[in-house]
Order: structure tokens, then C-alpha cells, then sequence
């Protein structure tokens, strides 16, 4: 009797509210992101942010999948060690950043977008007299840069084979560092991430290199499992649709590479 006359009292309502806010959350789906300079960074307040981030996240929300889906970064290892575990629903920039025995263990079922940019590395010298437009252009006594991990191909297998000593950095702001200090003949970089490095240290115009050699060419986009179709299928159709009216060039700005 004494519970019931409680449940009709005022409490009651008090009761339920409690209840609904103690509701716990729907966890969201993760799409996680490989670290990179300008592209998917964490910033000083450790906020997200980067070209392709704020892509990603425009297209979250133009569709409504950010009610469902969250971009997580992390370094580039976890990252692609979460997808292949399937821990995670996506993964960007894309299947073109796995390399060796994780490209190989790469499930052939994935959801792969349409390319929303380009990625290609350069051998970028600090000598206008001096552009790179092929193999037969690298000396046996050239120290060149790279940054460590980054996806390899046969053309570039050959110039560190024949190089002097290729030094393994953390980043292109260190590689580039090191160019124009004159530690290093050469560097490897990978634009658009060297954009990044250049606008940190106020450079404006970037050393020489050639438009027409690239070592090692990527295409970023955003790779998914099956059964994600969907909702993949939505921000595929998205970021068609941005490439399309020209939204997908002034998001990138800088930084989009796609011709």
C-alpha cells in the first residue's frame, strides 16, 4: 500500500526523469583516421582537425550519419590495425596506405569511395639547378629523407637502394628541416602533407621538384566493411557530388591534389 500511494505522488515524475537521463548513450560507429600533418591532425586544445577531417565531417553531417558516426584519429599504425581487426567501421585516407602484409591482409570485400584526392611524393632538392625527373637523376653519394612508414612501390625501392644513406624521419616538417639546413641532399615528400610543413614555417614558395616524376602515386578516399553498405553508399554519393559542383576543391583548398 505504502508503494503504491509513493508511486502516485509527485516522486513519480522526478523518478522517471532521473531514469531517462541515466539512459545509456547509443555508442556510435568509428571511422578511424590516420594522423597526418594538415590532413587528420590533433590540434593544441587536442581538437580535431585537418583538410580531410573537416571533409569527412562535412559530409557526416550533410547526410545526417554524424547522429551514427564519429572520426577518431590515431596514428597511422593503430589506425589501419583497428580496421583490419574490425574494430572499426572505416578507414581513411584509404586502402592505398596499406603496404606489405597489411595490404595483403586486407579483406578483398571491403567498400572502397571514389578517390576524393591524390597523393604522390616528390623528390623535392633545395637547388633550382637541380630537379629530379628520374632515377638516372640520383647520385650514389645523395643523402636523402623520408618519412618513416610511408607506402613504398618499386621506383621508390630503387632510388633508396641507390642513394648514399636514406635517414627515416617522424615527419615532413623534419624532413623538410633538414633539407634546408643542408643535412640531406634530397627528401621524399609526400604532398599534399608537405603543404602543412611549408605553411608552419611561413614558406611560401616550394623547393624545386619535378611536376611529371612521382616515385609512389596514392589515391585517398575512405574505405568501409560490408556491413556498413548503407550508410557507405550515402557519403560515397556525397563526396561524388562534392568532386562534381566543385565543393571538394574549396574544402581541400591547398591541399587538393586531384587534377
Amino acid at each position: 500500500m505504502l508503494i503504491a500511494q509513493y508511486f502516485y505522488k509527485p516522486y513519480l515524475w522526478l523518478f522517471l526523469l532521473i531514469a531517462c537521463f541515466h539512459q545509456p548513450a547509443i555508442a556510435k560507429h568509428i571511422i578511424a583516421a590516420a594522423e597526418l600533418s594538415g590532413l587528420f591532425q590533433h590540434a593544441a586544445n587536442n581538437k580535431e582537425q585537418g583538410v580531410y577531417y573537416t571533409l569527412l565531417s562535412r559530409a557526416l553531417e550533410d547526410t545526417q550519419l554524424n547522429q551514427k558516426y564519429i572520426i577518431e584519429i590515431m596514428p597511422m599504425k593503430r589506425a589501419k590495425l583497428e580496421f583490419l581487426k574490425d574494430r572499426v567501421a572505416c578507414y581513411a585516407p584509404g586502402e592505398d596506405t596499406f603496404d606489405g602484409s597489411e595490404g595483403i591482409a586486407l579483406p578483398n570485400n571491403i567498400l572502397r569511395s571514389t578517390p576524393y584526392n591524390k597523393a604522390l611524393i616528390k623528390v623535392v632538392s633545395n637547388s633550382p639547378e637541380r630537379i629530379i625527373s628520374n632515377l638516372g637523376h640520383i647520385n650514389n653519394s645523395d643523402i636523402i629523407s623520408i618519412v618513416r612508414g610511408v607506402p613504398s612501390s618499386r621506383e621508390l625501392n630503387r632510388i633508396k637502394e641507390k642513394a648514399k644513406i636514406v635517414i627515416e624521419v617522424k615527419s615532413e616538417m623534419e624532413s623538410l628541416q633538414l633539407l634546408l639546413l643542408g643535412r640531406v641532399d634530397l627528401i621524399l615528400a609526400f604532398y599534399p602533407d608537405i603543404t602543412f610543413a611549408y605553411k608552419e614555417l611561413n614558406i611560401k614558395a616550394h623547393l624545386p621538384y619535378s611536376d611529371s616524376y612521382s616515385p609512389v602515386e596514392i589515391n585517398d578516399n575512405i574505405i568501409c566493411h560490408p556491413r556498413y553498405k548503407k550508410d557507405f553508399e550515402i557519403i560515397n554519393k556525397k563526396i561524388a557530388e562534392y568532386l562534381h559542383n566543385g565543393e571538394m576543391k574549396i574544402l581541400l583548398n591547398d591541399y587538393f591534389m586531384r587534377s
